[in-house]
């Protein structure tokens, strides 16, 4: 395959916009770059650069060239075509025992070396320390002042005094309490960043030393990971404290906290500086109040057990009204009471709002932040009061960890709201009613008319006893349901949603398309085999099954994209065909050579061709397949099967699983229907065209 090659930015009056250019460019520059990266780099959310990509990749498309993957670690994979293509030049690769960082990683680098101690800072300080030029440092710098928005910080820079920083001395401690906290997360040698901070080991070992005191004082150990964090943040507090930089007087209800061990360990810490200002005591005893593992208080036989139970509790709030079950609950639980320890006098103290967490969930994890906080009752019983949005953010995160390592994701799921008018009792029934009979959906909230009408959440589908105003899919369906009531619903919404019917309805009606168009040798095991294909109606309500999305249908499109269509002019065999038909799939590793095999054996042409048009070749064993897609081979010569038909069109299929093909499937058997599009298929020698031919079937539902 070769891609012409392209003018600047342009190929055939065709144009890449700059920025889409440009996350290419740092995907080839940077190979071991991540989506997150990428997000703070050009300040957009996840789904904006998943919308980005997704252009890109349709562009490629355009271009004749693959597209680019994104691999299980989060990387992103460039094929050398694209490369050659786009004409971007590739940096030598540096030696084994050189590290080299990411753009995102650099800016945090320079970050730390502004809070270095007297020192004036030149983009040539930069550039020689991070080993890289002085236009690359200009670039890191952009990203760097997208790392301070979040807070109320500025970069200045003059000839007397270099680069620096600026705001409230508050502000700025937040700025370093959480870089510090973030730099360790980077895959950033340690020495790389006492480099950056010119600080040796040495200095530090004296606040190890007042760190043991404190331990021994507290009878307690801190969190092995946050020691090494804590460590830097003590010893910069007091370098800070030490150059008159005092953080100005905060009230936030700190008086209680006078009266606790950590404030009394604080004052340890500090008793060699005895004129240090009550509000810089309080704000060390913040710091140690976020990072132990244990406190006294929760070391009661009574207080601890019960934040466990609460926790549980809402564990069992979340899988009711979600249908989702954690598989390794245990872990989880332990993940969030290690997280509740040191929360809990960030809650009962309402220090919480030091940090803005939550606002960083609004466009990643909006609708499953709103599951867990209607979750949290069992929580606000235990601390008596409602927990804090950002106490709230940290358990979305480790619970949309757990969902996501086994592949559950909130984002594909069809969520639906009930719109009632009839009170909040009869809301709250609908609710559960429609709950239980769409396990599989995410039922976001029981809304009034007015609530529904300012609604900001995204969903897909309303659920409502009468009509009301909306562009989403509405179902206008009875407050009570029989149960003859409840499977009409639920088969006229699956029906609509899937482009299908029940598993009979299914099966039957592809048998009679078969009848009339294949001697079938075996009925009864054709009937098993597409019964197996489609699967009954209650699989869906199985949780790895139940990520069917509105907004996430695949398409004849998607799966089956311009570089996967092949010409031949004729094969000697069907192994010929088959190997011949999957080399695209192969070559990219979506599927294996055990799967290959097993389509050759399986393959058995009394049903696995479509209208006497088309062979699809596909095999059941989906641990061979690491991606759902279809390849296409167009012979001009055809070949004679066993039945007597001629086919001149061959189509693998490989799936991860029973569902996600179905549609493409279906749109599949559409086009081989169409006599006129497989003719113009068979005779054209464009796959731009016969591309064209699949868009259009793509758009069938």
């Amino acid at each position: 395959m070769s891609c012409a090659k392209l003018e600047s930015t342009t190929r055939e009056g065709f144009k890449i916009q700059a920025e889409n250019f440009n996350i290419i460019t740092e995907m080839i520059k940077n190979p071991k770059i991540k989506g997150k990266d990428l997000e703070v780099m050009f300040n957009m959310s996840r789904r904006q650069l998943g919308y980005r990509i997704q252009k890109i990749n349709e562009w490629l498309t355009e271009q004749d060239c693959p597209t680019i993957e994104r691999t299980s670690q989060g990387f992103f994979i460039v094929d050398d075509i694209i490369k050659n293509f786009l004409n971007v030049s590739i940096e030598p690769i540096p030696q084994e025992d050189e590290q080299v960082y990411t753009a995102y990683q650099r800016a945090h680098l320079i970050l730390l070396m502004l809070f270095r101690e007297d020192e004036t800072l030149s983009l040539n300080h930069f550039a020689i320390d991070l080993k890289v030029s002085k236009n690359t440092v200009l670039n890191d710098l952009k990203k760097l002042k997208l790392l301070l928005e979040p807070y109320d910080v500025t970069l200045k820079y003059s000839r007397q005094e270099g680069y620096y920083l600026v705001g409230n001395e508050f502000e700025i401690r937040r700025l370093l309490t959480r870089l510090i906290d973030k730099v360790f997360t980077l895959n950033i040698s340690k020495d790389d960043i006492l480099a950056s901070l010119a600080l040796q080991e040495e200095k530090l070992q004296i606040i190890d030393f007042q760190i043991n005191k404190i331990e021994q004082y507290l009878e307690n150990n801190f969190i092995d990971q946050s020691t090494e964090t804590l460590r830097y943040k003590l010893y910069f507090i007091m370098r800070r404290i030490q150059h008159d930089k005092i953080v100005s007087p905060f009230s936030i209800g700190y008086d209680d906290l006078s009266d606790t061990e950590e404030y009394q360990a604080t004052e340890i810490l500090t008793s060699n500086y005895p004129d240090i200002p009550r509000q810089e005591k309080l704000f060390i005893t913040l710091q140690l109040l976020s990072t132990s593992v244990q406190w006294s208080e929760l070391d009661d036989v009574k207080v601890l057990p019960e934040l466990k139970t609460a926790l549980q509790s809402m564990l069992d709030q979340f899988e009711k009204i979600t249908f989702i079950t954690f598989e390794d609950r245990e872990t989880l639980v332990n993940q969030l009471l290690f997280h509740m320890k040191p929360a809990f006098y960030r809650i009962r103290y309402e220090l919480s709002d030091v940090d803005s967490l939550q606002n960083n969930l609004k466009d990643d994890y909006k609708e499953l932040f709103h599951l867990v906080k209607l979750s949290s009752k069992p929580m606000e019983k235990f601390f008596n009061q409602p927990l804090p949005d950002n106490e709230l953010a940290y358990l979305t995160i480790l619970i949309g960890g757990i969902l996501r390592r086994q592949d559950e994701d909130i984002d594909k799921k069809v969520k639906a709201v009930v719109v009632c008018t009839q009170g909040t009792s009869i809301s709250q029934l609908m609710l559960q009613e429609l709950r239980s009979v769409f396990p599989e959906f995410i039922f976001l909230d029981a809304l009034s008319l007015r609530e529904f009408n300012q609604y900001t959440l995204d969903f897909d589908i309303v659920f409502s006893p009468m009509h009301v105003m909306t562009h989403k899919r509405l179902y206008i369906t009875k407050s009570i349901l029989t149960a003859k009531e409840k499977h009409d619903l639920r088969q006229h919404v699956f029906g609509q949603l899937n482009n299908s019917f029940e598993t009979d309805i299914h099966a039957e009606k592809m048998l009679a398309m078969i009848r009339e168009h294949a001697d079938i040798h075996n009925e009864d095991a054709l009937l098993n085999e597409i019964k197996n294909q489609f699967d009954d109606i209650h699989a869906y309500a199985s949780i790895k099954s139940s990520s069917i999305s509105l907004n996430g249908h695949l398409n004849l499109q998607d799966l089956l994209p311009i570089h996967h269509i092949q010409f031949a002019s004729h094969v000697s065999n069907l192994e010929e065909a088959i190997r011949l038909t999957a080399e695209p799939l192969s070559s990219q590793k979506y599927i294996d050579a055990n799967y290959i095999d097993s389509m050759i054996q399986s393959f058995d042409d009394t049903y696995m061709v479509i209208n006497q048009h088309i062979a699809i070749p596909h095999a059941e064993n989906e641990q061979n397949v690491n991606r759902t897609s279809m390849s296409m081979l167009v012979l001009d010569e055809p070949l004679t099967l066993s039945t007597g038909l001629n086919v001149h069109v061959f189509v693998v299929i490989a799936a991860t699983d029973r569902f996600k093909h179905l549609r493409p499937l279906l749109q599949l058997r559409d086009l081989a229907q169409d006599n006129e599009s497989m003719q113009s298929i068979i005779q054209t020698d464009s796959k731009s065209q016969i591309f064209e031919t699949i868009k259009q079937f793509s758009k069938i539902d």
